[in-house]
């Protein structure tokens, strides 16, 4: 029993430190940034006196390197040079993975082949012209066994037209024919519903895509542009043999 105590208190105290790291880093970025700036956790570093902190400012989360006594922010990517490994990227790829598992197929418009080899999830805008070209050549793309998952990014933003159209779109009886259409540049009937549009303009932008349209494997890699079928499978097929 006295052992179960004293580890109850072990992890007690644990997160007693974490929420007191939590609150100090908070207070020293709030001298320099948006004082509603959210610090959602703080991890060791392979750089001694550097932590990393997950941090949201309100347009979706952003990892950033702050010294352990607060003093300085560094902005940027930690690069493991020994092993070659970009260790931002790695831990974003981490995010991006948890953040699409919370968006299951029914937050989606999925276009699968009978036989999928591959799975992709594209951010894309209905007004962006490589998204259309990228559509256009669906059937391709579902002939080499790659399956395609859609979540809407209007780049001009929730206030913009792409979005009514991603609305339009979500909301139609059929959401593929529909996407079909809007992408071929036809009108879609306006319609309104409950619809996810924001939770995925938020997780694009939590997710750090800045364009369409943005590619993001299920291992939360991603490859921003257009890339055309072949050309994906050729970069799918490589990284799989990794």
């Amino acid at each position: 029993m006295n052992k179960l105590i004293t580890l109850a208190l072990l992890l007690l105290t644990s997160t007693v430190f974490a929420n007191a790291d939590i609150e100090k880093y908070k207070a020293a970025l709030s001298k320099v940034t948006s004082s509603n700036i959210k610090v959602i956790s703080v991890a060791d570093t392979p750089v001694k006196g550097i932590k990393e902190i997950l941090v949201d400012g309100g347009r979706g989360s952003e990892i950033l390197y702050i010294s352990e006594d607060g003093k300085y922010i560094v902005n940027g990517s930690l690069f493991d040079i020994e092993n070659r490994v970009d260790l931002t990227d790695q831990k974003k790829s981490v995010l991006r993975k948890e953040l699409l598992a919370d968006m299951g197929d029914s937050q989606r418009i999925n276009f699968y082949p009978e036989d999928m080899k591959y799975h992709v999830t594209v951010f894309t805008d209905i007004d962006c012209g490589y998204c259309r070209k990228l559509h256009a050549e669906m059937q391709q793309y579902n002939d080499l066994g790659i399956g395609v998952s859609y979540l809407f990014f209007p780049r001009a933003g929730l206030k913009s037209g792409s979005y009514d159209k991603a609305v339009n779109v979500w909301c139609a009886a059929d959401q593929q024919q529909a996407m079909t259409l809007a992408k071929a540049g036809e009108t879609v009937e306006p319609k309104t519903c409950d619809n996810p549009i924001t939770a995925h303009y938020n997780a694009g932008v939590s997710a750090g895509v800045s364009g369409t349209p943005a590619l993001v494997l299920d291992n939360g890699t991603i490859m921003p542009g257009y890339l055309p079928p072949a050309q994906l499978k050729q970069r799918l097929d490589a990284l799989s043999m990794q």
